[in-house]
């Protein structure tokens, strides 16, 4: 007892004659927060980079006289004399000035505290520059500049969804601020959700994520809006092809004490309003022969809102919100038509009808309290709304008019496709360092889902009407789920990260449980290791068809209660090195395997590419996987030049019964990315992008097949039938891809006192001919009409495309 006594003495008296330094670190500008600059006391070990939201906690300092500095690459560093004499907490608010980087003290410092404290496997942060970096599709796109990482695949050049390491993408967890998105594409999956002119970052795990993410198998991708300037009112705009948008931020006034922040931001497309102000004639006439003019149907817009409020230095509100929506309303109504002779009058009328919007809201709330310098909680609650609704309607009317009666036949048609996914998010969430070695992140999530998946025909005639509905899945999960997470630095070499999440899902009786563990171990002060291991749960899926080549939405249902969850094991190791020229190169080997999937069940006597599909959206076929693959990256972040090289070797083959083990069609083998970019003066910037990979698998088609098939009702009627011979699922390849994509930006450019940058980008500028699938007919003699066989006509992606825009900034 004794001992222990003066054990526990010594500890106290100890910490008692220590202090701490903790506060944030923004942009002096703007005054957003700062993530991943490294902020540490000179001719000292003690050391630390700020979180998400600047802030930073240095604990266990001796008292004395200290220098503090901050660096972060593409500012000032930043240096302060501070005492720390008086056995006392002091809170800095640290800000950088933005300057071109002319010299190697930047470098040095920031570049290389991230790469000496950065745990993570498998994760890169992308901020604005390095989005904007990579040539765009009409506009810089987050996720097109995901799909040039490694490990990252796609399906085709129209698709801006992810697959991450043989994942599918209804197994990336996507969140803007922490808000789950479940479909966040536009225009068919071309163009993702996120308006990048109000991203602040984009933090993307391919693999290995650690406990306190959850509900997801493959990967991890959290977009964190801007917070708002803080010290003035500013915008820009953006004016492009297809699209216009617009951001708007400034401070909130200050009022006893209280300040704060708030951003807003729009875009939506005008093909749609330059179409029809145009007035041109369609083809079609109107009843007293003028032209119907052309209308186009097709827009998408979205929005998004960001307010923070800080009530004193410990307790801060933030508000986010996000809308968005893709619409497509087209009607046509065909001219009366009039057929009379001498007993009888004909009028007939029809028109034809479309309404099919889908998009995402999303609203979220989070108090974070600095509970002290050395603990931080936060508590979020969200509403998150997907909506898919396709209708479809048709209707005509015939009047029959007779010499004495009038006679009408009326029918009435209505196809209604329907997904409905509501998302109710409450979590907690407390970081506790214990001290600069050690920190202790905790908390919990409840997530209730509803899931509203239908199809519904409605028929109605002048006598009577008739509703059927085939499908109809509507169910309600509830996932609550617990982690503990722990980041020991056991020593200037080595460092662990474990942890464990446990989840109940109200459809199963069971508790699910995902450990994991992370390890990271330097060599040298340039080379490090890393290993990571884990299990990760799934408690909901898409019914889509797993061979399509085209993906326009996701339908989401939760995993029954007769079906287990989905679970992956992520396997990761790899080796870091940093050289001292400040480029960061990576070479990673991952394994993961899937079981309990579920697969859309299909006629499979059907399954070629291009061939239409019998299938069922509520029978699947029991699947499991496996993908190993290498990478490796190399990456320079600063400098006049900088850019990123990636390359992945990676197979993936799924099972299922029908098929047994084959590949996927977005297995690609081999993929090389290179992205440039390179400052050629102050005012102007080249970038380019070269995309080279495998061709994606396909089923391959033999032949035709002819047959007669008896009626069932009159035994001597027979009807012809035919169908395709195929082989062996998805065992023959397209050509190779490969794309080049070049781009340049001037800026500096000044219209009535608004200065303005002016882009240019030109895609796929060898005019390679990449392949989507095939197309099949039958091929006949002209002069005999005999039938020859089937012949195949390649169906091609982007052809050369150049897009400019106008960016305008007060």
């Amino acid at each position: 007892m004794q001992y222990l006594f003066f054990f526990i003495s010594s500890f106290l008296f100890s910490q008692s004659m220590t202090a701490s330094i903790n506060g944030f670190v923004r942009d002096d500008a703007s005054g957003e927060p700062i993530s991943y600059a490294n902020v540490f006391l000179s001719n000292s070990s003690i050391g630390a980079a700020t979180n998400s939201d600047g802030y930073f906690v240095l604990s266990g300092i001796p008292l004395g006289l200290y220098e503090v500095n901050a660096t972060m690459i593409g500012y000032s560093v930043f240096k302060e004399e501070v005492d720390l004499s008086n056995e006392e907490s002091l809170r800095l608010e640290i800000r950088l000035i933005e300057e071109a980087i002319k010299g190697t003290e930047v470098l040095v410092t920031a570049e290389r505290q991230k790469f000496e404290r950065s745990m993570e496997s498998s994760q890169i942060a992308l901020d604005l520059r390095e989005i904007n970096s990579a040539p765009a599709f009409v506009e810089p796109d987050v996720f097109r500049t995901l799909q040039m990482l490694p490990g990252v695949q796609t399906t085709s050049d129209f698709s801006s969804a992810l697959y991450v390491r043989g994942s599918t993408p209804d197994q990336n967890l996507i969140m803007l601020d922490g808000i789950a998105i479940y479909n966040p594409y536009h225009l068919g999956g071309i163009f993702s959700t996120f308006n990048t002119d109000a991203i602040k970052e984009a933090d993307f795990h391919a693999g290995g994520f650690p406990a306190r993410y959850g509900g997801r198998m493959g990967a991890i991708l959290n977009v964190i809006n801007r917070e708002g300037n803080t010290e003035k009112i500013t915008g820009s705009a953006n004016l492009s092809l297809i699209s216009s948008k617009a951001l708007i931020e400034g401070p909130i006034p200050k009022w006893s004490g209280i300040k704060g922040s708030w951003m807003i931001s729009g875009r939506r497309t005008y093909i749609d309003k330059v179409v029809n102000a145009l007035n041109l004639p369609s083809g079609s006439k109107n009843a007293d022969g003028s032209d119907i003019p052309l209308e186009f149907p097709y827009y998408f817009y979205d929005y998004q809102i960001k307010t923070n409020i800080d009530f004193n230095q410990d307790h801060r509100l933030t508000f986010t919100r996000f809308y968005g929506d893709d619409v497509l309303d087209f009607s046509y109504e065909d001219p009366v038509e009039t057929v009379s002779n001498e007993t009888v009058n004909i009028q007939q009328e029809s028109q034809f009808g479309l309404d099919w919007p889908w998009g995402n809201q999303t609203n979220g709330l989070t108090w974070r309290w600095i509970v002290s310098p050395k603990m931080i909680a936060k508590t979020f609650l969200s509403n998150s709304r997907y909506r898919f609704d396709f209708d479809l309607s048709f209707q005509s009317r015939d009047t029959y008019t007779y010499r004495d009666s009038t006679v009408i036949n009326f029918t009435n048609f209505n196809w209604n496709i329907y997904d409905i996914i509501k998302d109710q998010t409450l979590e907690s969430e407390v970081q506790y360092k214990y001290s600069n070695d050690h920190e202790i992140t905790s908390g919990f999530q409840i997530k209730k889902i509803k899931f509203d998946l239908g199809i519904q025909y409605d028929l109605g005639t002048q006598d009577t009407s008739f509703t059927w509905n085939p499908l109809s899945l509507k169910n309600n999960t509830q996932e609550i789920s617990f982690f503990l997470q722990d980041r020991w630095e056991v020593s200037e070499r080595l460092k662990i990260r474990s942890g464990l999440r446990l989840t109940d899902y109200n459809l199963h009786k069971k508790i699910y449980l995902d450990p994991r563990i992370g390890v990271k171990y330097h060599i040298s002060d340039d080379i490090a290791l890393k290993a990571n291991w884990g299990l990760y749960h799934q408690f909901l899926t898409t019914a889509n068809n797993q061979d399509e080549n085209l993906r326009l939405v996701e339908l989401w249902l939760g995993i029954p209660k007769e079906k287990p969850a989905s679970v992956s094991e992520h396997i990761i190791g790899g080796i870091e090195y940093m050289s001292p020229r400040n480029i960061f190169y990576r070479i990673e080997l991952y394994q993961k395997k899937f079981e309990n999937l579920l697969t859309l069940k299909q006629d499979n006597a059907n399954q070629y590419e291009g061939a239409s599909q019998d299938t069922t959206i509520n029978e699947f076929w029991d699947t499991r996987g496996n993908s190993n693959g290498i990478e490796l990256l190399v990456k320079k972040s600063s400098g006049k030049f900088n850019g990123w090289i990636g390359y992945t070797f990676s197979e993936t083959k799924y099972f299922t019964e029908p098929s047994g083990w084959h590949n996927p069609n977005f297995d690609r083998t081999h993929t090389v990315n290179i992205v440039g970019n390179y400052e050629l003066t102050s005012d102007l910037e080249l970038s380019a992008a070269l995309t080279q990979s495998s061709g994606n698998p396909y089923t391959k088609i033999l032949g035709r097949v002819y047959d007669w098939e008896q009626n069932l009702f009159n035994n001597s009627y027979w009807y012809p039938i035919d169908s395709y011979l195929v082989g062996e699922k998805n065992t023959e390849r397209y050509d190779d891809y490969f794309r080049v994509d070049i781009g340049m930006t001037r800026k500096g450019g000044n219209l009535f006192g608004l200065e303005y940058d002016t882009y240019w980008q030109i895609m796929n500028l060898t005019r390679h001919i990449n392949i989507l699938s095939y197309r099949y007919r039958t091929k006949t003699d002209p002069i005999t009409g005999n039938q020859l066989g089937v012949q195949r006509q390649p169906i091609p992606m982007f052809p050369l495309i150049l897009t400019f825009g106008v960016k305008f900034e007060f």
